[in-house]
């Protein structure tokens, strides 16, 4: 029995239109099955990164280049910039200058505006983390069902829910949290 396996990677556009992936196909002789694969990051990146401002657009791609999950990350941004006065925003560095820009190469701020108390979430696309404003414990975490979110010991007092977005289990955990911090700023 001989099996020929070839996986090629591009939009069902770029396939469409691939002369080679026609000939390739045309000269195989029987069954051809075509499966859609995302990965287990929910898919690729859109056009535009949901909710950042166009001068972080660019680094903010190039962080999620680096990302284990671009997809699932682009899409907790998408779901939660959508929310009622949510915005999106890079960092004010502390010795900046007051009209420099903001910076975009470490980490977002997820911020509901009108708010006093700053940011709900403190997100990093390059690891595709989420840090929510919740001083929740393991065992508060476990009584809402959160299987993928983690308590940390360190930083903010504030910010001690964190989750990593690895499945869309992670992502449902990540936006179920991200709503219970931002009704409670």
């Amino acid at each position: 029995m001989k099996v020929t396996v070839f996986q090629f990677e591009g939009t069902a556009e770029e396939l469409d239109a691939s002369q080679v992936l026609k000939e390739l196909a045309d000269q195989h002789r029987g069954p051809v099955s075509v499966t859609a694969n995302d990965g287990p990051d929910g898919g690729t990146l859109p056009a535009r990164i949901p909710g950042v401002a166009d001068d972080g657009q660019e680094t903010v791609r190039q962080l999620l280049v680096r990302s284990p999950a671009p997809g699932l990350f682009a899409r907790f941004l998408k779901e939660t910039s959508q929310w009622d006065k949510v915005g999106v925003y890079g960092i004010k560095r502390k010795n900046a200058l007051s009209d420099a820009p903001l910076d975009y190469s470490r980490y977002l701020r997820l911020r509901r505006q009108g708010s006093q108390f700053g940011g709900f979430a403190y997100i990093y696309p390059e690891y595709s983390t989420i840090n929510l404003r919740l001083n929740y414990s393991q065992q508060e975490l476990d009584e809402l069902g959160i299987k993928s979110a983690r308590t940390l010991t360190t930083g903010h007092q504030e910010y001690r829910v964190s989750v990593d977005l690895t499945d869309e289990a992670s992502l449902t955990d990540a936006l179920q949290l991200a709503e219970l911090a931002y009704n409670a700023t």
